[in-house]
């Protein structure tokens, strides 16, 4: 990794949170840059999007690619191509997860989060617990460590339980799908993730 990293994201889990994650899982140190809606619509970025990663004068965007190089640092993206496909698929699923929240974000009422609850994020959760039970030797989704994939999933959780999204319930996943809260918890004792959020306790 270049010797300068900043993380550039808004102060939610979001599209971030997996890559924080990841990065620190990695040993590597980057600057946590956590921004207000305010800040963001004055910075160089506005109307481009968030995460940004900056290297060594260089600029990096799209969330998906970011987790995948930070997942890559820090042995949390298999080398296997049959592996790596089910990894990316899960994650595929979880920001497809993501997208549909985010459809809350800024609504008067519950009327978009109903329909999301029961229409795609319904069948999305479904394909994930579908996932995690096909590994049921493991408490992770790929193998027997955690991967990006465990990540991803896990910043869905984070996202219901931060309560910025209009009428979704902050317990909508240990609601519907405790095995993913099974997952989290044992990714949540990883020592790694564990110092993570012992860091920023």
């Amino acid at each position: 990794m270049p010797s300068t990293a900043t993380l550039n994201y808004f102060g939610l889990p979001g599209r971030g949170e997996a890559t924080r994650v990841a990065l620190a899982y990695a040993g590597k140190d980057f600057e946590d840059n956590r921004m207000g809606f305010p800040e963001y619509g004055a910075c160089k970025w506005a109307g481009k999007g968030l995460p940004v990663l900056e290297m060594d004068d260089a600029e990096y965007t799209q969330s998906t690619a970011l987790l995948r190089y930070a997942g890559k640092l820090g042995g949390l993206y298999p080398d296997d191509a049959l592996a790596a496909l089910k990894v990316d698929e899960i994650v595929m699923i979880a920001e497809d997860v993501m997208a549909n929240m985010f459809k809350c974000m800024g609504q008067e009422d519950d009327t978009v989060a109903k329909g999301v609850l029961e229409g795609k994020i319904k069948t999305l959760v479904g394909m994930l617990v579908a996932k995690l039970a096909a590994n049921p030797s493991s408490k992770f989704f790929v193998g027997n460590s955690p991967t990006i994939a465990d990540l991803q999933v896990h910043a869905v959780i984070k996202n219901f339980e931060a309560n910025f999204l209009t009428g979704l319930p902050t317990t909508h996943i240990a609601d519907t799908a405790p095995t993913l809260m099974e997952m989290q918890a044992a990714l949540l004792e990883d020592p790694k993730v564990k110092a993570y959020y012992a860091s920023k306790a």
